[in-house]
Formats: C-alpha cells, structure tokens, sequence
C-alpha cells in the first residue's frame, strides 16, 4: 500500500483512501478540504463530504471549520506550529499569492454555512428534495436506509426511497 501524502497528492480524480479507526481520516480530510481552496479555488458551497453518522458529519464541520481558521492565522502570520499548514505557507511564492490565499480562505470561512457536509441519509435526502421534479418525489417522502454487507463483505449502505403519488 502506497502511504497517503497529504501535500503532494493530485487533487484531480478519484483517490481511494482506506484507514482504520484512529488513523487520521478526519485530519485528511480536513486538509484535502483547505487544498481544495487554495489551490483549485473551489468554494465550499462546492465541496461535497459524505460520512455514515451524525457525530462524524459534526466532528467534521468542527475540524475542517477550525483547519480553515488555522490556514487563515498560519498565512496571516506567515508561519504556522501545523507542519501540513506550515508547509503551505512555505510554498506560497510571493506577497501576492499569499494575499490570494488569505482571501480564499476568508471566504470559505465566512460561507461555511453553505458547506455540503452530510451523512448519507442527509446526502440523499437534499438531492431528491432539490430535484424533487425529476426524481418524482414531489412530496418529498422520506428516505429509509438499512445497513448492509456487500460482495466484499465490506459494510455498506442500501437506500430505500419512499415515493408519494402526486396525482
């Protein structure tokens, strides 16, 4: 297994990122989030994080919400404690970029509350309500997800949509 390089690893594409418990996924995910910013200029309105439970949906907001306001001091400062946000800054080239960056983080900070941080129950939920139209879910019925073992015999999720005529 090739290890993870939080810094360096393409932000383009599909990664898969298999951890255990305790591993540091929260702490990735975080700092894949302020790459994101930073270095493809992606608003958080933009990004989607999916999780399995509420507690991680919250812990997520918490770090990811606080890795951001960590970035915003570490470039405000110039330096950072954070060698992942130290890093970042250090490869800020010039006075210009860094005032990029500054501004691109004060503006994820600002517009977190549009962030796309969801379970998978609330994921699903949001997009049938949104597109209510065309998944022909016009009353927005509930949506019923029931734990499940795939082929793998990996836990995974099945999703049932309880659909209302509107007729």
């Amino acid at each position: 297994m090739i290890p993870f390089d939080l810094l360096n690893s393409p932000l383009k594409g599909i990664h898969l990122i298999e951890a255990s418990a305790g591993t540091g996924k929260t702490h990735t995910i975080a700092g894949l989030y302020v790459r994101l910013i930073l270095e493809e200029a992606i608003p958080v309105r933009e990004i989607l994080v999916v999780t399995f439970t509420l507690a991680a949906t919250a812990e997520l907001q918490d770090r990811i919400r606080r890795k951001l306001r960590n970035a915003l001091d570490a470039f405000s400062r110039g330096s950072s404690d954070d060698p992942f946000l130290q890093e970042l800054v250090k490869n800020c080239p010039n006075a210009i970029a860094q005032k990029v960056a500054m501004g691109r983080l004060h503006a994820a900070i600002r517009d977190f509350d549009e962030a796309a941080i969801f379970t998978i129950h609330g994921f699903c939920q949001r997009m049938l309500h949104e597109n209510a139209f065309e998944s022909g879910t016009l009353s927005g019925g509930p949506i019923f997800m029931t734990p499940f073992l795939n082929l793998s015999g990996m836990p995974s999720v099945k999703v049932a949509i309880s659909l209302r005529s509107w007729h």
